[in-house]
């Protein structure tokens, strides 16, 4: 593994986590660039400046993103940046890894209280615990992400990406109502079936939404929209495809 730090390519190394919270953000990679990079880099540093993360995007920060890609044979992979706090400063960290092979993604519901030192729910950052908890759970009941549940019963996200559930012939995802990460993808596929026509909404999503969808998706910067189904269901790939994913191509294409 390769790490960007401060300006220098460095391979291997390791950096020591600081105190606080540290933003990061995963991407998707096409040919060693990455499609919605200004995305990734506005979103971070909104996190970074909403918890006290001092962090200025280097020009030539996506130059390095490329070159780590290219460094581990990660060129249509994942890329991941970090900003890891040490010393009252901000070091900046590139790494990458495979693309994981899932196309469909088998969900579990998850009960389980987001601790109160957990960073805040609609910022990506470090540490992961809680989410992790939730992966973990649905993992144990064979299943490859858990949905989070909130106190109230809503169902807002799961813990590697968000939810839709397509009700009546919409494409339904729970509201920004600071429990939910704003997700790139998320923002994608809404702004792309506004323009195209296609029917989506936000709103508080039910268990008893959950049973009645026509069609159940998850979608993420690194996969875009992915069927998806309660564990041991079947999951509608053709619909999520037609709609979501086209959506999702489109916006890429551009």
């Amino acid at each position: 593994m390769s790490v960007w730090i401060d300006g220098e390519l460095c391979g291997g190394t390791r950096v020591p986590r600081g105190e606080g919270f540290a933003p990061f953000e995963t991407m998707g990679a096409r040919g060693a660039e990455v499609p919605l990079w200004p995305r990734h880099v506005a979103r971070l540093t909104q996190t970074a400046a909403a918890l006290g993360v001092a962090f200025a995007p280097s020009p030539a920060l996506r130059a390095a993103a490329a070159e780590v890609l290219l460094k581990n044979g990660h060129a249509d992979d994942v890329l991941r940046l970090s900003l890891v706090p040490s010393g009252g400063r901000a070091q900046v960290v590139l790494s990458s890894r495979r693309r994981s092979p899932l196309t469909t993604v088998q969900l579990l519901p998850t009960v389980l209280e987001r601790p109160d030192d957990a960073p805040p729910a609609d910022r990506k950052a470090e540490p992961r615990r809680f989410y992790d908890l939730v992966r973990q759970q649905a993992q144990d009941g064979d299943a490859d992400d858990g949905i989070v549940v909130g106190a109230d019963g809503a169902l807002l996200e799961t813990a590697l990406g968000n939810l839709w559930l397509r009700l009546d012939g919409v494409w339904v995802t729970p509201p920004l109502d600071g429990r939910v990460l704003p997700g790139i993808a998320r923002a994608v596929l809404l702004e792309q079936a506004e323009a195209t026509g296609l029917r989506c909404a936000q709103r508080h999503l039910t268990f008893a939404d959950l049973h009645a969808a026509e069609a159940v998706a998850h979608s993420n910067a690194v996969h875009g929209p992915r069927p998806a189904c309660l564990v041991g269901a079947r999951a509608a790939v053709a619909q999520v495809d037609a709609e979501l994913g086209a959506l999702w191509r489109r916006a890429l294409a551009r």
